[in-house]
């Protein structure tokens, strides 16, 4: 696996270099090296790298935004992010922008292998991140699916009249529904949610945002 890496201090390039060129298990070529965002693109331009392992702050460009440019010169580069500091947003956006992997600077040299070692199996379109608990915890927060897309728009109208408190005559008249049919989807919102009752059903759906907090809901 042929990798540029991609760094602001040159002592760290270095470190990394000797590290990885002596990892024997992994057939690793440190082909490239660069100090800011523009250095990048350069090496990817010129020596056509598998992988670029990028530190998220560079003087130059944010590293998110860099991944994006990265991915969208070369469609088949794969971007590992090493970051100090990683939080639920830093995810998000690398996730936006193509990344491949994270690992934190604190995890070691080990973890970055194990990360590196599954990317280089693991074939295209492939999400890594680093085995560590709060990494794992922060991208199966960023990756969550949105609860709101399970749910029809009708499903919406009716989940948010309930929360109101009216009762499901009251949702009738006002969607135009008989009550058989207001039964029938919030049946329906409650099985795509994984509740049972009418007010799990109201809970559940303020907690994942699917309805802003308001009046108490009333059993209909």
């Amino acid at each position: 696996m042929r990798i540029c890496v991609v760094d602001d201090h040159e002592v760290v390039r270095e470190g990394l270099r000797l590290a990885l060129s002596a990892t024997a298990d992994l057939d690793i070529e440190i082909v490239a090296e660069a100090g800011s965002g523009h250095e990048a693109l350069a090496a990817l331009r010129r020596f056509r790298p598998d992988l670029m392992l990028v530190d998220y702050r560079l003087p130059d460009t944010p590293g998110d935004r860099l991944c994006a440019d990265l991915v969208a010169a070369h469609r088949g580069i794969k971007v590992v992010m090493l970051t100090s500091y990683l939080s639920e947003d830093v995810v998000q956006r690398c996730l936006a922008a193509g990344a491949a992997g994270f690992v934190t600077k604190a995890a070691g040299l080990d973890e970055l292998r194990t990360v590196l070692g599954r990317i280089a199996s693991g074939g295209d379109g492939l999400v890594v991140c680093s085995t560590s608990a709060t990494v794992q915890r922060l991208y199966s927060a960023a990756t969550a699916p949105d609860r709101r897309r399970l749910l029809t728009p009708q499903q919406e109208r009716v989940l948010e009249l309930a929360a109101e408190g009216c009762t499901y005559g009251e949702i009738g008249k006002r969607l135009n529904l008989s009550v058989s049919t207001v039964r029938f989807h919030i049946r329906g919102v409650k099985e795509r949610l994984g509740v049972k009752t009418h007010s799990q059903l109201i809970a559940t759906a303020i907690r994942e945002a699917l309805i802003a907090p308001g009046s108490d809901a009333v059993s209909a």
